[in-house]
Order: structure tokens, then sequence, then C-alpha cells
């Protein structure tokens, strides 16, 4: 009789996502219960690598291919459609019993070993024990960060070809710019991008028009708004989605065709992104970087979108100068997003300093150094954004985006149409600066 972590286990080969967790993880063979059923998983997972982990074997070719192990085996594929977290689950589980029974065995094995041992055999019984015991903790490790060099570079080839064949370039969190995006070719899992704009600069509807992107897109996202309420944050978003002036909205002046846009469009879609997007404005105290992006992994979130640094607090800030305090906030950011097992794209606000905005205004071109706290920040960055606009820009409605530092891709500038309280966030062409 299997248990229900092992039904789990057997599902998850039937489907991409939750094949891609459990190579991701990994889990060794000799921690599956059923034994006849580990060269199904292994083949499982090989076929999975062959197609550029971009396939599952359907269950008309496991059945084919290992119809004979199953029945021996009694196994019958699970039917449930599965969650990501049910697989993290079943691997947490199996490995658990695993290590219940096998510490057992080495416990009683150790006892007798040392009960027989002469006074000069016990240390070499000790030493050989520990080396079991470390053994048995490497069988069960999470390899979320782990892969043999000559299997990532297949995956790497094969990632290219599924690319190059599907034209699937973006990859992560999207800005919702499309020439920026297609740019960046996406925030990768990991990689924090930190937006910085003046002070009052606009920073705010950026992060909502993300936000929206994300949503539209089907990924299940997390804006935290530190700095402004929730309520407000959702009116914004109402306005972006629809192309509604948020201040007539603020008002109460709309036309009835502009909130019948708004009910139009939450008839249409409401029930297909329900609950994909979570706007929160956490309680002080609830605010460092571990919190944000731990609640945010519980809700199962693939974009993080924060706004702003300047409100995330520090765990111990002590006596610490602001530089030190910045530094330790993208470091902890740096770690949390890019291992474990849900790794993920941060999109960070942040704004540049005033001395910086001096500087800017003269010269039009903004540096990593501009920004408040610049080199801390840049250092754990993968993308740096700055916004800025003159007094000209601001009036007529545009806005210059620039691509301060980046690790993947060249730095560019964008002249852009920019008024994001009506929802108009575009880049229009590339410029020189």
């Amino acid at each position: 009789m299997t248990t229900h972590a092992e039904n789990v286990l057997y599902g998850s080969l039937l489907d991409v996502e939750a094949l891609d967790r459990l190579t991701v993880v990994g889990l060794d063979l000799d921690v599956i219960p059923t034994e006849g059923m580990r060269e199904v998983v292994e083949w499982a997972v090989e076929y999975f690598h062959r197609s550029g982990r971009a396939k599952a074997p359907s269950r008309e070719m496991i059945t084919e291919e290992w119809g004979d192990r199953l029945e021996q085996c009694d196994i019958t594929l699970p039917d449930d459609d599965l969650q990501i977290d049910d697989v993290t689950w079943a691997i947490d589980t199996l490995n658990s019993q695993y290590v219940l029974a096998t510490s057992q065995r080495l416990q009683r094995d150790v006892a007798i070993d040392l009960a027989k041992a002469t006074v000069g055999e016990r240390t070499d019984v000790v030493a050989l024990a520990a080396e079991r015991w470390f053994e048995l903790a490497l069988t069960v490790r999470d390899r979320t960060n782990e892969i043999e060099a000559t299997q990532g570079l297949n995956d790497s080839l094969a990632r290219y070809q599924h690319r190059l064949t599907t034209g699937a370039v973006l990859s992560g969190l999207c800005l919702g710019i499309d020439a920026i995006d297609q740019h960046t070719r996406g925030i990768h899992d990991g990689e924090i991008a930190v937006w910085a704009a003046p002070p009052k600069g606009g920073k705010s509807w950026t992060m909502t028009w993300a936000a929206i992107s994300e949503w539209l897109r089907g990924r299940e996202t997390v804006l935290y708004t530190l700095e402004n309420g929730v309520q407000m944050t959702l009116d914004r978003i109402a306005c972006q989605i629809c192309a509604i002036d948020y201040r007539k909205y603020q008002m109460g002046t709309c036309t009835e065709a502009e909130i019948q846009r708004l009910a139009d469009f939450l008839a249409a879609r409401g029930d297909e992104l329900r609950d994909g997007l979570h706007v929160i404005s956490p309680e002080p105290g609830r605010r460092t970087p571990a919190a944000l992006v731990r609640h945010a992994q519980a809700l199962g979130a693939k974009s993080l979108i924060v706004d702003q640094l300047t409100h995330v607090e520090h765990p111990q800030p002590g006596r610490k100068a602001r530089w030190e305090q910045v530094r330790d906030l993208m470091m902890g950011f740096a770690t949390l997003v890019s291992t474990g097992r849900r790794p993920m794209p941060l999109l960070l606000a942040h704004q540049f300093s005033r001395e910086g905005v001096k500087r800017m205004q003269k010269t039009g071109i903004a540096e990593p150094y501009d920004l408040a706290e610049g080199a801390e920040v840049e250092r754990s960055a993968s993308w740096v954004f700055g916004l800025l606009r003159s007094e000209t820009q601001t009036r007529i409605g545009q806005a210059t985006v620039q691509i301060l530092a980046a690790r993947r891709m060249d730095t560019k500038a964008w002249d852009c149409a920019w008024e994001p309280w009506y929802g108009i966030q575009e880049a229009r062409q590339e410029v020189s600066l």
C-alpha cells in the first residue's frame, strides 16, 4: 500500500510545473519506498530533461513504457491536478520518512558496534558513524542551488532551443513597458530590479503598473505598498487598468462610460484573475526583508514588488549608519529571493538622493551613485532603472527611462509617453544620452 506522499510524487510525473519543481529541489531515488517505482521516476525525469524541461511524459506514454511495473507495484496514477505546494510537501514527507527509518537503523548499528569494539576501536566507530550521518544528510538535502555541469549545460542549450523555436523570450517579471521588457527579457527569478525616481517622482505608479502587467499575464503577484494605503493603491490600479483619470476618480467626476469600463473589466475577467494579485500594507514590525519575502512565498507569489526601500525595516538597526542598514537590507533581499526552493524576481522602488536630483537636472543623465546610498543598492541589484523628468517633459506628459546598471544586457535609455494616472507608461523610442 503506497502512502499519499508517494501518490503525489507519481502524479507529479505528468505535470510540467510539478516535474520542474521535483527536478529543481531534487529527490534521491533511495528515498522512494516502493523500489520498483524508482526506475519509473528516473525515466520520467530524464524524459523531462531531454525535452528541454518543456514537456512531461503523458499518462499514455508512462502506461505503455511501464504498464507491467505499475501493475506489479499496484500503482494507479492519480487523476487530480497537482498544486506545486503538494509536490514540495511530498518531497519533504518522503525525505522525513527516510530520515526517520534510516536514523533508527544507524543508531542501532552504532550502539551494537560500540558495544563490540575494544577501547582502541571506539573512536574509529564514532568516526565511521559520523560519515554515515553526513551521507544521510546529503541524501535528503535541498538541491535547488546545485546542478551538475554537464546536465546544466544540456539544460541551458535546451532552453535556448525552446526560446528559438517558440519565441518565448520573456521570463520572470515584466514592467509592462514593452520595449524595455523586450530588452531585459524580463526580470528573472533571483534578480532584483531597482526602479529609482526623485522623491514624489511617481515611483508608486510604476509599481502598480508592473503589478497589473504581471496580474494580467497570469502570474501570482504580491505588491507591498509600504508608503501608500491599500485603498489608495487599489484606486490607482482601477484607473490604470481602464484608462480613467485618477484625479477625476477621486473627485467623483468620471463619466458613466469610464466607470462602465471598470465594471465591464470585472465582469469579463474578474473570476479568471481572482486572487492573483495581493495588495498588502504590512503592520510595522512586519516589514523586514525576511518577513516580506516569506509572506509572499507563503502566498505562492511568482513576482514580488516592494514600494519602497525607504520604508523597509531593518531587523536589528541598532546604531548602524543608514548606508549600513541599506547594505543589510539589499543583501537580505538578494539572499532571500535567490535561494531556497522558491526563488522569485523582485522589483524594488527606491529614490534618488537630493544631491543626485540636482546633478541630474544639470546633466540630464543619471548615474548609479545618484541613488540614495547608491553604492550599496547597486552592489546587490541586477538592474537599476532611473526615471528622469524635466519640467518640460512633465508638462507635456513625457519622461526618460534610463538603465543605469545591468548585469545581463546593455544599458539603454528610452523616450517615453508618461501620464501614469491615465494608465499611460509607454516607451516610444530609444535615445542616446
